[in-house]
């Protein structure tokens, strides 16, 4: 309904009056070329990285005298990128340090160099759009008009990246190597550009319909339209998502923001559905699109997690909850399917009876196969295995053969690892010989790569961490049993099995994301099917307490055949109670008190490597910089890649 049809604003307050349609279509192609470009060239560059690297594990697996070739650069041009703008920090070295305004107040971190020359361009081509219009009208009215139609139209189309961008399963991911951690900052940048052109959008609707009828014109508009009062709706809960959305709202209650998010953002859809489709416009197909996107990738993962931790012979998931030193707890999810794992990877992890809603990334640190076969199964191929005890005519038949069974030849002792001595030493409840169990089934190989039991270390923090370790800590044994399931995997897009060196640099509980790497890496030298010749792991940890999170698994690692020849060990305890506690007995173990210095490190690496090296980090922000800081200064000296894992929110 309109009050005043004299008004020269009334054509231009509703309706497609003055809006230049075919230059919103225009510019609307505009971008999806070139987002369809840099999707082109980013897929290019990922196939360089894989083809070069499928041919340099192929040359040099199990090999070290024909990495020689692979240990430097061969031109002046890729190392440059790397440091310069792949690898480059936006500053000077601070990236994933997060910014504080105080102790409890965090509000984010910073794009790397070259996240934030793509975020540049994606926002200046969008003012540029919006503000490209007929300046020149005579009519102001017409203008406003066209930057509504302008706005409106680009709005809902940078939808589509913003649903597109904030999907776990996002398939652009494993196809371009792409982290979900770079796809969510994507996201969160995405989505503010939607919200500041639904203001303007609704802005100059509302500027035109003042002009016409003063802000009784709106207010009847708004009841009497159902396009217009679903449109406000709609932009209402985008403007809510974005003041809800910002770094300390969102660091302090995340699990209530993720929970609001999602409802306010079935609320804007719901409502620009209802203003298109009302107003018969042409931008409803982007939201149709967005829906699809989201609803499809709601029920792949329903199905995904459905699949994997629910089957009618072994029921739901069973997790086993183990309270460890330093206020951590080993989490270990008996899957009811097998599963496949791929070293550095993540899981999203559900616990209903700690915290009902949420779901939580963490790294892989440990994946095997178990047996589910029943305990009667299990004792009759124990008695298969171990022979009964000898009897008289046995006794009398070995005496004839020439044998007896005190000559024959005893089993070798079962050695333990000065990693599980120390422990046991500093532990006495926890003996070597519930550590050294048999080696199970590798898992890391194609032949044999579905698991069916994955653990993790959950570190107290707040939240379901903290009651999980509480409930952990106050259970009998300090262990419970739980069900849970896992979603996933993600990540994981590099194997490190093409690198001669391979340096793993962990901080604190970031040893998950490594020791699985560690594990990998070993199985394949021992089949011969690695170029890895030198793993080297760094850890560093507030104390020797830490060391437990990953005793059990490490202890296995430390036995494997040819362990000695290629792994070292380089623990860095930050605050050591005492001198004497980081006193390491072995060459390929060694214990330092104080801070671990990455550059001092990677720089004597760098003179004893062989082939090229590869550099992975997974920690605190500001241990995370360092490492790319001292790889940055080694990338022109010789073939050095560079990987982070980061659980940036």
């Amino acid at each position: 309904m309109i009050l005043n049809w004299t008004a020269d604003a009334t054509p231009f307050s509703h309706g497609l009056d003055g809006v230049n349609q075919g230059a919103n279509y225009t510019f609307s192609n505009v971008i999806l070329i070139s987002f369809f470009a840099i999707l082109a060239v980013t897929i290019v560059y990922r196939c360089i990285q894989v083809v070069n690297a499928h041919f340099r594990r192929m040359f040099t697996m199990g090999r070290c005298e024909d990495q020689r070739y692979w240990m430097i650069n061969h031109s002046h041009f890729w190392p440059r990128i790397k440091k310069q703008l792949i690898y480059a920090p936006l500053g000077r070295q601070r990236h994933n340090r997060e910014l504080q305004l105080s102790r409890a107040v965090a509000i984010g971190t910073l794009p790397s160099r070259y996240h934030m020359i793509i975020l540049v361009l994606y926002l200046a081509s969008n003012v540029a759009y919006t503000l490209a219009l007929s300046w020149g009208r005579g009519e102001s009215f017409s203008v406003v008009a066209e930057l509504r139609g302008r706005s409106g139209t680009l709005a809902a189309l940078n939808m589509i990246p913003t649903f597109l961008f904030a999907m776990r399963n996002n398939p652009l991911s494993p196809l371009l190597g792409v982290s979900y951690d770079t796809f969510n900052l994507l996201h969160r940048w995405c989505a503010r550009v939607v919200v500041l052109e639904s203001l303007i959008h609704t802005l100059c609707w509302a500027s035109n319909a003042i002009q016409s009828g003063g802000q009784a014109q709106v207010r009847l508009s708004l009841s009497t339209s159902t396009s217009y009062c679903w449109g406000m709706v709609g932009t209402c809960a985008f403007s809510a998502m974005f003041v809800l959305a910002v770094g300390p709202l969102r660091h302090a209650f995340y699990e209530v923001f993720l929970n609001v998010h999602r409802v306010l953002a079935m609320v804007a859809l719901a409502g620009v559905w209802v203003h298109l489709e009302k107003a018969n416009l042409p931008q409803l197909p982007f939201i149709k699109l967005c829906i699809s996107f989201w609803v499809a990738e709601l029920v792949w993962r329903f199905f995904r997690i459905a699949y994997h931790n629910f089957s009618r012979k072994h029921g739901v998931t069973k997790v086993t909850v183990e309270a460890l030193p330093a206020e951590a707890c080993r989490v270990t999810f008996d899957l009811s399917r097998p599963w496949v794992w791929k070293p550095g990877c993540h899981v999203h992890a559900y616990l209903p009876a700690i915290a009902l809603w949420s779901s939580h990334p963490f790294s892989i640190a440990w994946a095997e196969n178990r047996s589910r076969e029943p305990a009667l199964e299990i004792e009759m191929q124990e008695k298969a295995i171990y022979p009964p005890p000898p009897t008289k005519a046995m006794d009398a038949q070995s005496k004839s053969s020439g044998l007896s069974v005190n000559n024959r030849r005893p089993d070798p002792p079962n050695r333990t690892s000065t990693w599980a001595s120390n422990l046991s030493r500093t532990n006495p409840g926890t003996t070597a010989e519930r550590t050294h169990q048999p080696e199970s089934k590798n898992i890391a190989l194609p032949r044999d790569s579905a698991v069916t039991s994955v653990s993790l270390v959950m570190r107290a923090r707040t939240g379901m961490t903290r009651k999980l370790y509480e409930k952990a800590a106050a259970s009998p044994y300090r262990t419970f049993s739980t069900w849970g399931a896992i979603e996933g995997p993600y990540g994981g897009h590099e194997s490190m099995s093409s690198y001669g060196t391979v340096i793993l640099f962990a901080g604190g509980v970031g040893i998950t994301h490594c020791v699985g790497y560690v594990h990998h890496l070993m199985l394949q030298y021992q089949a011969g099917i690695t170029s890895a010749q030198k793993i080297l792991l760094v850890w560093s940890v507030p104390n020797t307490e830490a060391l437990e999170w990953v005793r059990i698994w490490m202890d296995k690692i430390l036995k494997m055949e040819g362990r000695r020849d290629v792994l070292r060990i380089q623990l860095f305890v930050t605050k050591p109670r005492h001198r004497g506690e980081v006193i390491s007995n072995t060459g390929s173990v060694q214990m330092f008190p104080g801070r671990c210095n990455p550059q001092t490190v990677i720089q004597k690496e760098m003179q004893e490597r062989i082939g090229a090296m590869g550099v992975t980090v997974c920690g605190p922000g500001a241990f995370a910089d360092a490492v790319r800081s001292a790889v940055r200064d080694v990338v022109e000296e010789g073939n050095v890649d560079f990987v982070e894992e980061a659980f940036t929110y």
